[in-house]
């Protein structure tokens, strides 16, 4: 498996359970269940640790992933929000432009009416003799002016209601966009701690398995001085059997014995040659069981339940329980670790 821990997936850890449980079985056929048992059942506790770290990793990137999603959906909101807002703004700026050029259009004729009012004034002064044809003809007139002053009054108002209603829709938007930019930063927050917490778990993983490397470089250096261990103890009995059974068939001769060199079987190792082969075979055993109990540190035990206590004899005050390893792990639920490894190891194993 050579993809990055990052990437650690759970079928990523049955393929290296799957390995693992083959070399096993190898293992198990050349050297029988007892040597490699309680190695299995330390190996099946880190795959373990690998599978719920695994697991956790996949439900990590799965609400990444949603949360990815939603922060595009809502820039994408907001980006349209603000493309409403400037065509929007485009559209106001361009009715207050028109309005602004009706008012002064407006402006000039009211000037003109105005200028048009003090001709007539004059011209009604100077023609006193022309009085009721002037009289009729400014009464004209200024029907006309009200009737323009009205249709201004009007276009006026109607241009005043639509610039307030542009108004409250701009300010609408504007809390709209507020919001936004609210669930944004909410999000933005949880995509935040959303990450540290997978880089958390990506370092205790990483841990995890420069932990493995180095149980598996133990593992190798055991077997190989185990290997040794036996092949030495194997010429070792080899000899004093053979030593023993020279030691019968000598002939009883005083002061003297007699070695036929041409007899394989003869000895070839004095005493005390055999007491210091046998010296080192008991020194390699007892340094075989320090280095398995020296693996073993290498990984929690299960914590044991803890016993009940009773009511009076209850502290008053105390820390927060810790959460138990089987919560913070989820041992109580079934693994598909095990399916790897031979049956034959199953009843030995306990449950994460």
């Amino acid at each position: 498996m050579e993809r990055a821990s990052e990437a650690l997936s759970v079928d990523d850890v049955y393929s290296l359970a799957e390995e693992i449980g083959k070399e096993f079985e190898i293992l198990i056929d050349s050297y029988g269940v007892d040597p490699v048992n309680k190695l299995v059942t330390k190996v099946i506790r880190v795959l373990e640790y690998l599978e719920a770290y695994a697991t956790k990793n996949d439900i990590a990137s799965d609400e990444i992933s949603q949360l990815r999603a939603q922060i595009y959906q809502l820039e994408h909101d907001k980006y349209e929000k603000a493309e409403s807002r400037s065509k929007l703004e485009k559209e106001m700026e361009q009715y207050e432009d028109t309005w602004r050029q009706e008012m002064k259009d407006l402006g000039g004729l009211v000037a003109r009416l105005q200028e048009e009012n003090s001709k007539l004034s004059s011209s009604l002064k100077e023609k006193e003799s022309h009085r009721s044809l002037q009289c009729e003809t400014h009464s004209v007139t200024l029907g006309e002016d009200i009737v323009v002053l009205e249709r201004l009054r009007d276009a006026f108002d109607k241009q005043a209601a639509q610039l307030k209603q542009c108004e409250k829709d701009k300010a609408n938007q504007a809390a709209d966009i507020e919001s936004l930019q609210q669930q944004l930063e909410a999000s933005k927050k949880a995509t935040q701690e959303q990450s540290r917490r997978n880089r958390r778990l990506q370092q205790q993983m990483r841990q995890l398995c420069d932990e493995r490397g180095d149980l598996q470089v133990q593992l190798q250096d055991q077997q190989s001085q185990l290997q040794a261990l036996q092949e030495r103890l194997g010429l070792a009995v080899k000899d004093h059997d053979d030593l023993l059974q020279s030691r019968d068939a000598v002939l009883d001769m005083q002061g003297k014995v007699v070695i036929d060199l041409d007899d394989p079987n003869r000895p070839r190792f004095t005493l005390e040659e055999l007491k210091h082969i046998l010296f080192e075979r008991n020194e390699l055993k007892a340094r075989v069981s320090d280095l398995e109990d020296e693996l073993a540190l290498y990984r929690p035990r299960p914590v044991d339940p803890p016993s009940p206590v009773k009511d009076e004899d209850r502290p008053v005050q105390g820390p927060i329980n810790q959460e138990p390893e089987e919560k913070l792990f989820s041992y109580g639920k079934a693994s598909g670790i095990r399916k790897f490894f031979p049956s034959a190891l199953w009843p030995r194993v306990k449950p994460g």
